[in-house]
């Protein structure tokens, strides 16, 4: 009788675990495009990718720069309608959302980024600076931040429709300085100030807190979805290069960041993204101009296909 290798020329693989976490732990960070002007405090578009950014507002000042990177070089492109840092922001590079900030003042301003030009939309209800946040421009979350009047620290939580934004329900533990993933049905909260590493995922209605990062961080960048994120940089206190992997389970380390930063801007998936700008840790901080691609390798090859 015929053996499966006579017929398919090779063997059934037996695998132990799931190859997408082993995929993931292959992943590397590799040298990006110099952005035209170096910042910190940034916003950006989570659901961009490494040939598609997008960086808009930051520190020094109350910048309203806006630049886009095609996976080579980065390009300035309109300003914001209102400069500020540490605002939130939602969808991709043809179509994103800014959120919130400081301005100075914790903002309330929403605009909507159609590829080519910012327009004012309608308003945070509170405003709120140091948001988590994630989404797409015509779905988005506002997660906690420093809400007015006294930018005390929050846990109150905002969601966008595309039109207006309503408060749903608050997260578990009230934070800032942190990054989100996922979308509105299906978000991620990770870590943030006061210094914690405390993970909640929202199911669209509620938040339930799920396991902690291997290392409690602020100022982090963060991408991805509920089931498979990366977090990155930050302070822990001192400014960190890690990089940790959620599998909608546990977190595990992978593959540093080339260069320690806090508060930098990024957009991406678990196997394919994009961190840019942040400060650089020093005891005098530099706003920084470089960028880093991650890159993880593909899943299943041809040659494994039927394999597994």
């Amino acid at each position: 009788m015929a053996t499966y290798s006579t017929i398919k020329g090779f063997t059934i693989q037996s695998l132990s675990s799931d190859p997408y976490t082993s995929v993931v732990a292959g992943g590397t960070w590799a040298s990006g495009g110099t952005m035209t002007t170096g910042r910190a405090q940034v916003g950006s578009a989570p659901q961009g990718t490494s040939t598609a950014g997008l960086i808009f507002g930051g520190a020094p000042g109350y910048t309203d720069k806006t630049e886009s990177y095609d996976g080579t070089t980065w390009t300035e492109k309109n300003d914001l309608n209102q400069g500020r840092y540490e605002a939130g922001g939602g969808g991709t590079q043809g179509a994103a959302l800014a959120f919130g900030g400081w301005a100075p003042g914790a903002s309330d301003l929403t605009e909507l980024w159609d590829g080519t030009c910012w327009a004012e939309v309608n308003d945070l209800n509170v405003g709120a600076r140091g948001l988590g946040s994630c989404g797409s421009s015509t779905a988005a979350l506002a997660m906690g931040g420093g809400r007015t009047p006294s930018e005390t620290t929050s846990a109150t939580v905002e969601k966008w429709d595309g039109t207006s934004w309503t408060e749903v329900n608050n997260l578990q533990t009230a934070r800032k300085y942190m990054p989100g993933a996922g979308t509105v049905t299906a978000g991620l909260a990770m870590g943030g100030s006061p210094l914690t590493g405390k993970t909640e995922k929202y199911d669209g209605t509620s938040w339930t807190e799920v396991t902690a990062m291997n290392t409690a961080r602020a100022g982090a960048t963060g991408f991805g979805i509920q089931t498979a994120a990366l977090t990155m940089g930050g302070d822990i206190p001192s400014t960190t290069a890690k990089t940790e992997y959620y599998d909608g389970t546990t977190w595990t380390e992978v593959a540093d960041l080339a260069s320690v930063r806090t508060t930098a801007g990024g957009g991406g998936t678990s196997t394919n993204g994009l961190i840019a700008a942040g400060y650089n840790g020093a005891a005098s901080p530099t706003e920084l101009d470089i960028s880093e691609e991650w890159s993880a390798p593909s899943t299943v090859t041809v040659a494994q296909e039927g394999q597994v």
